[in-house]
């Protein structure tokens, strides 16, 4: 039996054993699944933009465009003069939106939306009191990372890194540790200046540190040590208001689908 149906088998049990026939559900698509890119906005009218944008990211995509399932959704706060308007492209193959359609359907469940973890990390976020002025989330999984930052709801900038937990925890026990965080410091201070050069808000509040599989203990001394806004870690149980105590492990396993219940939108990729 090959991971497809290991996988399948998997889902079917779950939901006949939680009673979850006919449940409206959304799915998380995985980072090496899709990309997520930031272009320049077509001057076209908003109807035309899937389409424009279709044939722009053509050269950028690591399949042939005829292949690719596309969404797109716009930046706000772009008002700064002589600067492009920039919006987010989400590209993936129409093979993996159907085998995942088609792994739902098999289960009994009913697919509403599939969703990329960047946005579901923006709908966590939105949670924070931090997110009021404007706030920077970082989260890794043990082969990815992601930096997000949002104000009120509202997503201005993502970046997706190939440096997971596993990596950053190896390299700290080998001693090149530092290489490493230093890189991850840079990536987070590109974000910051990117958003305070290209948006018309206030400065981003402060760092939030998701918790992680692999822990991470380095992480927050080094990052505090090395930008200049707060960093603090985020506490997933005490937005949700939770009486159960989880460890970080399965807050880690858990955000995205976390932050995928809390969508409130109804347009699916």
């Amino acid at each position: 039996m090959d991971v497809a149906e290991d996988r399948g088998r998997a889902l079917r049990n779950r939901v006949e054993t939680l009673k979850l026939e006919r449940t409206i559900c959304t799915t998380v698509m995985a980072p090496q699944d899709y990309q997520l890119l930031l272009v320049e906005a077509p001057d076209v009218p908003p109807g035309e933009l899937r389409a424009a944008v279709h044939w722009r990211i053509k050269d950028l995509i690591g399949f042939h465009i005829d292949d690719a399932v596309i969404d797109v959704f716009e930046i706000p706060g772009q008002n700064r003069p002589g600067q492009s308007r920039m919006m987010y492209a989400v590209a993936t193959r129409s093979k993996t939106v159907r085998e995942r359609a088609e792994l739902i359907a098999e289960s009994s469940m009913q697919l509403q939306i599939i969703d990329i973890p960047e946005m579901c990390l923006r709908n966590v976020a939105a949670l924070t009191e931090e997110d009021v002025q404007g706030v920077a989330l970082l989260y890794f999984t043990p082969t990815n990372g992601f930096i997000t930052l949002t104000r009120q709801h509202t997503l201005y900038l993502a970046r997706k890194l190939d440096i997971g937990s596993d990596s950053l925890a190896e390299a700290q026990r080998s001693g090149r540790g530092t290489a490493l965080l230093d890189s991850v410091v840079l990536e987070i201070q590109r974000s910051l200046d990117y958003y305070d050069s290209h948006f018309s808000q206030p400065p981003i509040s402060g760092l939030l540190l998701a918790p992680s599989e692999t822990p991470l203990p380095f992480l927050k001394p080094h990052l505090s040590q090395n930008l200049a806004v707060p960093v603090k870690n985020l506490e997933l149980g005490k937005l949700l208001r939770s009486h159960d105590h989880a460890d970080e492990l399965v807050e880690s396993r858990c955000l995205t689908a976390v932050g995928a219940a809390l969508r409130e939108e109804s347009v699916a990729l």
